[in-house]
């Protein structure tokens, strides 16, 4: 992807020609075989909206951090999940997330936080330069041993300051740490996380619940671009692209939640060629049965990213969307609701106000009509 605020999730790289035909024969052979919609679904009632607010993903949009976090408290959003970027609190100390924090808490405002050496937005990792791992590109970081040494005693810090915030109610550790991510494709071993999950539960005294989040299949061409197995025919076929859900699942214990990322429509380029990958027809399904397998372990399943902003190709339609529109904002918002979803987080704050800076107030509309039509959900 080349529209840099924007960045986020599994970073495409150009397939061989070879490739390129055994991926387009799978596409069609995939969509020749996906069924259609199995079922509908019962809604169990209104939606625990939230969002995710990101201070680098503000500044790199040219907008003014703090009042845009406060504008954002107005919406009283149910909760707003905040990232801890290793790097600069490395460099610069805790100073802009007490800031976030105490706004949050004098709002009233349910925050969840994520700690680990990955978090909101591209590049995806924070790891300060001098633990920067020496792993090959679409490498497991934690084989680095000193990697895993500096980043425990982080969380450590981060849980101890801010676990006793009365308005915090969950930590999320590590963002998808499970998948492939940034331009070096790394990813996190489950050993490593399930070390970093037990320093957050021996630290934390009020025991919050703990999320685990992953970056959502469906879609054999993006499954490809998000596999651990890089693009093997195995995975452009599909078979392994719920290997991170199931290891999510594995390290987590009852009362905490499987966080499942959902994006829908995904630009991208490929031989000069701009095109959009649209999910397939049953992603709420996949995203259902997800929540029904931790239901069964009694752990919880939120959607702690719902695309709710555009995700470009390139620069050259920043002005004009190709990929998503807020209409598509409120139609994924409502498949995830009559699937069953109860708390689904819209990604794409910073955007919303962005576009409102520059004259298009639909995307944060679409955003505040979600909140309307939710507004008798229960608190966190």
């Amino acid at each position: 992807m080349g529209w840099g605020p924007f960045r986020r999730g599994a970073h495409r790289h150009s397939a061989q020609v070879a490739l390129v035909l055994i991926t387009t024969l799978a596409l069609l052979a995939g969509h020749a075989l996906t069924p259609n919609r199995a079922r509908a679904h019962e809604s169990v009632g209104p939606v625990q909206v939230g969002t995710s607010y990101s201070i680098r993903r503000a500044e790199a949009l040219g907008l003014d951090w703090k009042v845009t976090y406060d504008e954002l408290l107005d919406m009283h959003f149910k909760v707003i999940r905040l990232g801890v970027y290793w790097s600069d609190v490395d460099a610069d100390g805790y100073d802009q997330l007490d800031w976030l924090m105490n706004e949050s808490a004098r709002a009233g405002q349910p925050v969840v936080l994520t700690v680990g050496m990955k978090s909101l937005g591209w590049p995806e990792f924070y790891i300060p330069d001098q633990y920067l791992p020496r792993i090959a590109n679409g490498g497991e970081v934690s084989h680095d041993p000193l990697l895993g040494e500096a980043v425990l005693p982080f969380i450590q810090e981060t849980v101890e300051r801010y676990g006793a915030y009365p308005n915090l109610v969950a930590w999320q550790v590590e963002n998808e740490p499970f998948n492939p991510s940034g331009p070096n494709r790394w990813w996190i071993g489950k050993d490593l996380l399930t070390s970093e999950l037990a320093v957050v539960r021996e630290t934390d005294q009020a025991r919050h619940p703990l999320i685990v989040n992953v970056f959502g299949h469906f879609n054999m061409q993006l499954d490809a671009a998000s596999s651990r197995s890089g693009q093997t025919l195995g995975s452009l076929l599909g078979f392994d692209s719920d290997s991170a859900e199931r290891d999510a699942l594995s390290v987590l214990r009852p009362g905490d939640v499987l966080g499942s990322d959902v994006y829908t429509r995904i630009g991208y380029s490929f031989l000069g060629h701009n095109g959009v990958a649209e999910a397939d027809s049953n992603w709420d399904d996949r995203v259902a049965d997800w929540q029904k397998s931790a239901l069964a372990e009694q752990k919880t399943a939120w959607v702690t990213e719902a695309q709710a902003e555009p995700w470009e190709a390139d620069d050259s339609t920043v002005s004009d969307p190709q990929s998503f529109s807020p209409p598509d904002v409120e139609r994924t918002f409502h498949d995830l609701k009559l699937a069953g979803q109860t708390t689904v987080l819209l990604w794409g704050a910073e955007y919303w106000y962005w576009s409102l800076a520059n004259g298009d107030p639909t995307w944060l509309e679409a955003a505040r009509s979600i909140l309307r039509s939710e507004a008798k959900a229960p608190a966190l």
